[in-house]
């Protein structure tokens, strides 16, 4: 009887850890570039693990990704992050990202995901709901930028950050149009009217965008 004493709350142990499962990192997010390759697979050109590694550490963390799209980034974040909230305003791609959660996600992790439909003007993000918000490849998109961050902002935990990964003010093989880019520095000014404070930026790791980092600015 003793020994069953001292099983019972090792099996008990064991079933909690086994309800939740451990977060997981697939090494492909930092496949490098192979000068034989054609070398235009996204993959190889948005090295989705730098980018990763700028949001800095993700776990039990809640990610909006704004403007996920088909979830590149999205299916790559849950199972790893507490919750990952796939932002878009176009309905067909909620549902595309409701059939990768439901279809390239292992069960276990499909609870993280949620695709949630915003407008172009406003994210639909509750008040200190998120740790870490996400925007790649959009932000040049938005129109009044900097209501757009102020929106974003009180929906920042106290220690949250926002990573915006967006195109090179210059010519690339890949990409929209230089005219319609938003230069790195043009960022930096909008980040900073919205009341964000800027933690980093890289124009160096990514061929053809940059990764800037911000945080919310601390009361003086």
């Amino acid at each position: 009887m003793r020994y069953l004493f001292f099983f019972a709350p090792l099996l008990l142990l064991i079933a909690a850890c086994e309800d939740k499962p451990e977060p997981t990192i697939d090494e492909s997010i930092y496949a490098k570039v192979d000068p034989e390759d054609d070398a235009r697979s996204r993959m190889i050109w948005q090295n989705p693990g730098a980018v990763m590694d700028a949001m800095g550490d993700i776990r039990e963390r809640v990610i909006a990704d704004i403007g996920a799209g088909e979830g590149f980034f999205a299916e790559k974040l849950a199972p790893i992050a507490d919750r990952v909230i796939a932002v878009e305003i176009d309905q067909k791609y909620i549902n595309y990202l409701d059939t990768l959660r439901n279809f390239s996600l292992p069960k276990e992790f499909r609870p993280r995901l949620e695709p949630r439909l915003a407008k172009p003007d406003d994210p639909m993000l509750e008040k200190s709901e998120v740790d870490i918000v996400l925007i790649v490849n959009t932000f040049m998109l938005i129109e009044n930028k900097v209501d757009y961050l102020k929106k974003l902002y009180p929906a920042l935990r106290s220690d949250g950050r926002i990573v915006i990964v967006d195109w090179k003010k210059k010519t690339t093989p890949i990409g929209p149009a230089k005219n319609d880019r938003l230069a790195i520095g043009e960022l930096q000014d909008l980040l900073k009217e919205a009341g964000f404070h800027e933690v980093s930026s890289d124009d160096a790791t990514l061929e053809y965008q940059y990764i800037v980092v911000a945080d919310k600015k601390k009361p003086e």
